[in-house]
């Protein structure tokens, strides 16, 4: 081989082995080194969070049809058989703070259907409130506020009441209209002989969906497995109904859950108690939310008795008292059982107390059933839960009724609220400023407000320390010396806010 061939080898061998070590360099820069042009679409920040806090400006308020027996079929002889007899409804509607436009239409009810419209007597003033009046004969109806802002003090309240002085729902039925919600809980009375429990289910959106129910008792810790199922579905602007008695018999009391997997849902319990053909009251159970150490319920009068009922999530000592004009009086001490509903007899309700006070040391959810005796072994019952102070709240005043407003102060000093009452054009007729003592409870007849035209009130409490209720009664139901009684409870009037949070990740366009 020539010496000039031999040369031209080791240049190839040199420019192979460098070409190699150039590639070999390439690859490794490409693996650590990514330019911007590689990426283009990529962020300089990767991924970035970025939170609001909102709040809805249109609300729903879900309001039950009037109360009715769960079997109107006629069977055997007519004069054994039930009957709603001369059952009748009415309804107030109210929307406060700074409203655009409400309106209360049947549920399911497609938008060409005619709604009644809430009013306002004078569109300029702030302080006023839009009503108006109706019934619920014809069936469940759904309000629908659209608000031109959100703040406290601004929102809907509505009630509805049904009353009858023949037939087998003697006495009176009353109830806060339910904001629709994913979870709602509620405190039923027992499913004992003589009794019955329509839990009603009630979808408003346009959208299907799947409800799931958790009942706890009273004979044992622990959720209850239901002989009916645990799972209902609701249609769109639907209702579904299912037979809490046959579901879970032979409990003194219940503690029920409402979880929907799809869309928010409104619950109520229709609550009928009947003694062979006597009848012994109705009522309906709304939803029960609030879970705490201090609790209040209003709206209690001498010659009623009273069933407590405390569900704790733990083992919890509570102690029960009376409340009147001077502070509390110490009734009941207990410890109660996790996971179950206990059952506390207080028995009849002592001269001068309106109310009574929960103090635990776990929290607890609690409500009460209320009777009340009227002539010929006939009997009526409220059904009212147990509540927590709120800074601003309101109630509507059902048309027909005769309602009594009540208040305890939970706080442990002297406290001051100024309550507000308007009349049917929603005007302010009345504002009074309440100071009761520590741990005391008073009582405002609204028969003496405006001759007896208030049809809605509501109470500011900047201290957040008074709980309080209204309680109705119906002159038809009263003149025939029949037990009539019902207990509505506030409705917060406070800004509901949700955080919002918004998680940025471009990377997954590459």
């Amino acid at each position: 081989m020539s010496k000039h061939s031999r040369s031209k080898t080791v240049w190839r061998v040199t420019l192979a082995v460098v070409s190699v070590l150039v590639i070999v360099a390439l690859v490794a820069v490409s693996a650590v080194y990514r330019p911007t042009w590689i990426h283009a679409d990529s962020p300089a920040t990767q991924r970035s969070s970025v939170s609001r806090t909102v709040s809805p400006r249109q609300l729903e308020t879900y309001c039950p049809a009037r109360m009715t027996i769960a079997d109107t079929d006629a069977y055997g002889d007519s004069e054994y058989q039930a009957s709603n007899g001369n059952i009748a409804s009415s309804a107030r509607y109210t929307a406060f703070g700074a409203v655009f436009h409400s309106s209360v239409g049947l549920l399911g009810a497609d938008e060409t259907t005619s709604a009644l419209v809430l009013n306002k007597d004078d569109e300029g003033s702030d302080d006023d409130v839009f009503i108006a009046s109706g019934t619920v004969d014809d069936g469940s109806q759904l309000q629908d506020t659209r608000l031109l802002s959100a703040s406290d003090g601004t929102g809907a309240a509505s009630s509805i009441m049904s009353w009858a002085t023949d037939g087998d729902l003697k006495g009176v039925s009353a109830a806060s209209c339910v904001t629709p919600a994913l979870k709602q809980s509620l405190m039923v009375p027992g499913t004992k002989t003589g009794m019955t429990q329509q839990l009603i289910v009630a979808n408003p959106s346009a959208k299907a969906t799947s409800v799931n129910i958790k009942v706890w008792g009273s004979d044992k810790a622990g959720a209850l497995a239901l002989s009916t199922g645990s799972t209902l579905t609701v249609g769109a602007g639907k209702e579904s109904i299912l037979n809490l008695a046959a579901a879970a018999s032979e409990q003194d009391a219940l503690y029920v859950t409402v979880s929907s997997a799809d869309t928010p849902v409104a619950a109520v319990v229709r609550t009928i108690a009947m003694d062979g053909l006597t009848s012994k009251g109705s009522d309906y159970a709304v939803p029960n939310n609030a879970s705490a150490k201090a609790l209040a319920i209003n709206g209690l009068s001498e010659g009623d008795t009273v069933n407590l009922y405390v569900y704790p999530s733990r083992q919890s000592d509570v102690t029960v008292s009376w409340t009147d004009g001077t502070g509390t009086k110490n009734t009941n001490q207990q410890t109660l059982e996790a996971n179950r509903v206990s059952v506390i007899d207080l028995g009849s309700v002592p001269k001068s107390a309106t109310g009574l006070t929960i103090s635990a040391t776990e929290p607890v959810t609690a409500a009460a059933k209320v009777t009340n005796d009227g002539d010929g072994d006939q009997a009526d019952f409220a059904l009212v839960n147990a509540s927590v102070p709120m800074n601003v709240s309101a109630m509507a005043v059902p048309d027909h009724a005769t309602a009594q407003v009540n208040v305890t102060n939970t706080a442990d000093g002297d406290r001051t609220a100024t309550l507000t009452s308007y009349n049917g054009d929603g005007d302010i007729v009345d504002q009074n400023d309440l100071t009761i003592q520590a741990g005391a409870s008073t009582t405002v007849e609204l028969a003496d407000i405006n001759d007896g035209d208030v049809a809605a009130v509501s109470l500011a409490d900047p201290d957040q320390s008074m709980v309080w209720n209204i309680r109705v009664s119906q002159k038809d139901v009263s003149d025939a010396k029949l037990a009539g009684v019902s207990i509505i409870g506030a409705t917060d009037l406070k800004e509901a806010r949700e955080q919002v949070w918004s998680n940025q990740n471009m990377t997954i366009v590459r």
